[in-house]
């Protein structure tokens, strides 16, 4: 098994990070979009499901972090998810404006997750083709 303790450990956190998310942006989604788009817009429909689908991508973790091997297909879902929901987010929401506070939310919430995703998939892939 090529799953480290350190592996089940970021699984979990980026999980309860991905449920807090998910409910600032039930809670307040205006505050959101008037901060990322430095006040040019004050709702956007989108952040509704962008909060479903950080949701469901918490879900996956969480799986992920109880059985690594048996969920690394959730995992994977949830790399690409953080890969394209940056792209989603520009054109969804940011209606293909760039500004700094996208960038650092890209960056926080999106990119600062890849590499251990991607360690983690690679590590259960490998666990299951070692048996």
């Amino acid at each position: 098994n090529m799953i480290q303790a350190w592996m089940r450990g970021v699984l979990l956190i980026a999980s309860v990070y991905n449920v807090a998310w998910s409910v600032f942006l039930f809670w307040s989604p205006n505050s959101y979009i008037k901060w990322m788009t430095d006040g040019a817009q004050t709702e956007n429909q989108w952040v509704s499901y962008q909060a479903i689908g950080i949701l469901v991508v918490a879900v996956m973790l969480f799986m992920g972090f109880l059985k690594p091997l048996k969920f690394k297909w959730f995992i994977l879902l949830s790399f690409l998810a953080k890969l394209m929901g940056g792209i989603a987010v520009y054109l969804l929401i940011m209606e293909s404006a760039f500004t700094k506070k996208f960038m650092f939310h890209l960056l926080m919430n999106d990119l600062v997750w890849l590499l251990p995703l991607l360690a983690i998939v690679l590590a259960a892939f490998k666990s299951e083709k070692s048996r």
